[in-house]
């Protein structure tokens, strides 16, 4: 089993301010694990290359938590959800593992928060960016 002291946030962009992420990151002194198959967006600033330019080393994607069946009828299909979860608790630093989705409960941040819990990590979901009150 590997143990950390660390902590793991979840989070996802709808209905977020772009300007509000890096004081967030900041704020936990976590890193931002973009855990979309593909991170790619409409919109630009969600994009891959321009959130790398903004957060830096403060950014990390985990093709390995990617959702393969985004936009499709068929269950959740996690690329390797073991070995993600393996480089989660290998970071050696706070965590906010982070979509597109709204919420936690409709996304497959769920099943990864599921599967830290099996490690006795709990994951805090983020819904307001902005409040020092995380939900």
């Amino acid at each position: 089993m590997i143990t950390t002291d660390r902590k793991i946030y979840s989070t996802g962009y709808a209905n977020k301010d772009i300007n509000d992420l890096k004081p967030l990151l900041e704020t936990l002194e976590a890193v931002l694990v973009d855990i979309r198959f593909t991170p790619i967006s409409e919109v630009m600033h969600w994009r891959q290359p321009y959130l790398k330019l903004l957060l830096g080393n403060r950014y990390l994607h985990s093709v390995n938590l990617g959702e393969r069946r985004f936009r499709d009828d068929a269950a959740v299909g996690i690329q390797n959800l073991k070995l993600g979860v393996e480089t989660l608790l290998r970071l050696g630093k706070n965590a906010i593992i982070f979509c597109a989705c709204e919420k936690q409960e409709d996304c497959h941040r769920r099943i990864i928060a599921d599967e830290l819990k099996k490690h006795y990590i709990e994951v805090a979901e983020i819904s307001n960016w902005k409040s020092a009150a995380f939900s």
